[in-house]
């Protein structure tokens, strides 16, 4: 009798052991999972934080050959212009698809096929156009007519006129096959009056690091980093930076220090 309760109470040990281990590879297989899709979203969101913004044209090019798309448009801000007429400014960001998708409906956005993981999570705050509409007589007027990258954009108000100061980039001009706000920038004015947008003509090798205005001040003023060494990248700590002023009547740049007192400036600062 000992001996088949001896029997009995071991078959039970080997079935908790057996239970035992089994739940256990049953939890690092779970584990193994959990910790598969949190580095994954690990990965996608430092691929996204380093190289979001809009596709270089390289690429696009090669996808539009082979009918697919990488980003659809997306619409994620709106804000008053002019309360007058009741106009409104809507800046136009991108969604990242996970994996590029036939482009066989050109209104991107009402594609419902694409579900669950279709979309890369998106950090940035980089528009690819702008677009502003009419609520009296419910007309929209797209600003670019060409692929652009837009950092930011400002409305800038002077003796009752209103203007959207936008620095912005169409070049790769680092070579990391995107357009975003590490490349350099050029400036355009929307001037809402004349419906007219404006490249503000700048040296070749200047980027537009912010456009504001001063306290106390109706000017707009421009702060431009120089890429000196001319290799498409500015860097803050190694390379200069200088300001100027807009002129809106001309839509120029005007100087605070004219060249031949930046000049004087160097002398002095070499010794000479």
């Amino acid at each position: 009798m000992s001996n088949k309760i001896e029997k009995i109470k071991n078959y039970n040990q080997v079935l908790l052991a057996l239970a035992g281990t089994i739940g256990i590879i049953f939890l690092l297989i779970g584990l193994f999972f959990v910790a598969s899709e949190i580095v994954d979203d690990l990965f996608r969101r430092d691929n996204y934080y380093t190289n979001n913004g809009i596709i270089a044209t390289e690429e696009t090019d090669q996808l539009v050959q082979d009918s697919l798309r990488k980003q659809v448009i997306s619409f994620k801000d709106i804000q008053i212009i002019d309360s007058l007429t009741q106009t409104y400014l809507l800046p136009v960001t991108q969604a990242n698809l996970a994996d590029a998708e036939y482009a066989y409906n050109s209104v991107a956005l009402m594609n419902t096929k694409s579900i669950g993981k279709s979309y890369e999570k998106y950090y940035g705050n980089i528009y690819n156009n702008l677009v502003l509409y009419n609520a009296n007589d419910q007309s929209s007027e797209i600003l670019f007519k060409e692929r652009i990258s837009i950092e930011n954009f400002l409305i800038h108000e002077e003796g009752g006129l209103k203007y959207i100061v936008i620095p912005a980039c169409n070049i790769d001009s680092n070579k990391d096959k995107f357009l975003n706000d590490d490349d350099l920038q050029e400036l355009f004015i929307y001037d809402y009056q004349r419906k007219l947008l404006k490249k503000i003509e700048a040296q070749e090798n200047y980027t537009t690091l912010r456009a504001f205005q001063p306290s106390q001040s109706n000017d707009l003023i421009v702060h431009f980093g120089i890429d000196r060494n001319k290799n498409g990248i500015f860097e803050r700590a190694k390379e200069p930076m200088i300001f100027y002023k807009v002129n809106l009547e001309d839509m120029r740049l005007e100087e605070f220090v004219n060249e031949q007192e930046i000049t004087k400036l160097q002398q002095l600062l070499e010794g000479r």
